[in-house]
């Protein structure tokens, strides 16, 4: 197929095959350059990095588990694509395990979280405008972190994964958000964060989800 021209063989070190393809894999299928649909044909991904087919599937099973990748019978491993309910699904996911990660943040997060926090408001105030989403991501990823819980960190990261990837297939060219008020609503989170005023946190998490679905559903 065309597209797997595409598929970039990344620079640097992997600890093992399989990691350099479902990095090369993950990072086609995020840009674009690997579309919905798009047929994953394991011989011409062996041939492109010149190994075995063992780990291209292995890999590929791992991208299947962030959904990524789709096995359908008779066709094979195809690019996972999206829904008319995928904006409002993940939305409502990235609130939940937001709130679920704020109980735990205002009781473990720490003064040097927060000036890590404040750091990253800053990084999103100073973003240019095609990379405000990119900066943005990082805040809530730094957020998240403050409640000391991996696996719920982990779940965050693949959904806003798979909401960095929509982004870029289908609102790349829309309206940005009212910039003004969410980098806002950050310096509150923070702000509620040092009170340790968890009722103002979650209230403010559910507000900034419901304004930022609001805005993309248009």
């Amino acid at each position: 197929m065309a597209h797997m021209e595409q598929i970039r063989i990344p620079a640097g070190t992997f600890p093992t095959k399989q990691a350099m393809v479902q990095a090369a894999l993950r990072e086609a299928i995020l840009s674009g350059r690997l579309p919905p649909g798009e047929r994953v044909v394991i011989d011409e991904v062996a041939r492109r990095f010149g190994i075995s087919i063992i780990p291209i599937r292995e890999a590929l099973r791992q991208l299947e588990a962030e959904r990524l990748v789709t096995s359908q019978p008779h066709v094979g491993p195809v690019v996972t694509g999206f829904d008319e309910d995928a904006v409002a699904e993940m939305f409502t996911l990235l609130e939940a395990l937001e709130l679920a990660a704020a109980r735990h943040a205002v009781e473990r997060v720490g003064d040097a979280d927060l000036d890590e926090l404040e750091k990253a408001c800053e990084a999103v105030e100073r973003a240019a405008p095609a990379r405000w989403e990119e900066a943005n991501a990082r805040f809530h990823a730094r957020l998240a972190a403050c409640a000391r819980m991996p696996r719920i960190a982990e779940h965050l990261a693949r959904v806003s994964g798979e909401w960095e990837r929509l982004y870029r297939l289908r609102y790349r060219e829309a309206a940005a958000p009212e910039r003004t008020r969410a980098e806002a609503d950050h310096r509150a989170f923070v702000a509620a964060l040092r009170r340790r005023d968890l009722a103002g946190l979650e209230s403010g998490i559910r507000e900034h989800n419901r304004r930022a679905l609001l805005h993309y559903r248009g």
